[in-house]
This record gives structure tokens, sequence and C-alpha cells, in this order.
């Protein structure tokens, strides 16, 4: 069981994205989360990820042991991820990711 709330882990994620943290974006990703965000073209994106402001948790919705978050950025680029948050090994991790224009 993680130490943290999925809810934290959210917002905590959220907030090494609004400043740019990628090695602590990278690390709530699973293997297959990464995959999917770099065959969506993501992955050089985050080199290049535009000057975020704010976020805004839209939803959460269980599934099983799924939590399903709908989440809204806003900076010089506005985008929406979907993100599917999992308990594995003790730690919360984003086991699925889309992102919306």
């Amino acid at each position: 069981m993680p130490d943290i709330s999925v809810e934290e882990a959210v917002r905590q994620n959220c907030q090494a994205v609004l400043t740019g943290d990628l090695m602590r974006i990278m690390t709530d990703l699973t293997p297959e989360a990464l995959g999917q965000m770099a065959a969506a073209g993501g992955g050089g994106a985050m080199a290049q990820m535009p000057t975020l402001t704010s976020f805004d948790i839209v939803s959460h919705e269980v599934a099983g042991d799924d939590h399903l978050f709908k989440i809204s950025f806003t900076g010089d680029q506005n985008f929406t991820a979907r993100a599917t948050w999992r308990d594995v090994g003790g730690a919360w991790k984003i086991a699925a990711l889309e992102m919306e224009q």
C-alpha cells in the first residue's frame, strides 16, 4: 500500500509538470505509459514542454484497481491529460496516459 493517497500522488505529479521536474514525471510513469507517450510523439515534447501556470483535477473515477483522472493544464498551451493511476509495488504510478488539446 502506498504511503500517500492517490490524490496526493496526482497533485505532486501535476506540480512536477508545472515546474518541469522531468525526473519526477518519469519516475511516476510505468514502462507501458512511457511507451504510450513516446508512440504518441510526447517523448520529444517532454524536453520542450510549454510554460504551464496551473492545473485542475476535473474528475476522478475508480474502476477496479485503477484510478482514472482527467486533469486540465493551462499556460502557454492548454491541454487535458487522462491518466490511469495504479498501485504498482506499493507506489502510485501512471499506468496509462492520453493527451488531448
